[in-house]
């Protein structure tokens, strides 16, 4: 009985990590740079759709600590108002979901850094996303 457990359990654990692996949640970095932080977005779903869409900033910086006091604001058009991006959890992530009304094809994302006394602003080009 116990050998027929440990078999179903490599078989589960099998089935997860390849429905894992042809699943259809993609994502894109697009790679900015800003003193010492390593600036990754990516997309959810990948490429972006008209309509919701989750972006993600991956904040890597050369001392691999979370960036405590970080502030990260989101928009889609320099017209719109700023919309704070959520650290998710203790992780370099901030995430915010945002509606893409026009053409994707012609999307940016406008990013807008706070960190401690400094502060950036940053586009990321979403046009370059490959097109499916």
């Amino acid at each position: 009985m116990r050998n027929s457990r440990g078999w179903l359990l490599v078989v589960c654990l099998l089935a997860t990590v390849w429905l894992t692996a042809c699943g259809d949640d993609k994502h894109f970095f697009i790679t900015k740079h800003w003193g010492e932080w390593q600036i990754k977005l990516e997309t959810r779903p990948f490429p972006i759709r008209k309509g919701h869409n989750e972006f993600l900033l991956h904040v890597d910086g050369s001392h691999r600590r979370l960036p405590r006091g970080m502030m990260i604001y989101y928009r889609l058009s320099p017209e719109d108002e700023w919309i704070q991006a959520m650290p998710d959890g203790l992780s370099d992530i901030f995430r915010r979901a945002l509606t893409v009304r026009g053409d994707p094809a012609d999307a940016k994302l406008y990013v807008h850094i706070k960190y401690h006394e400094k502060k950036t602003d940053l586009v990321f080009d979403l046009s370059k996303q490959p097109r499916s």
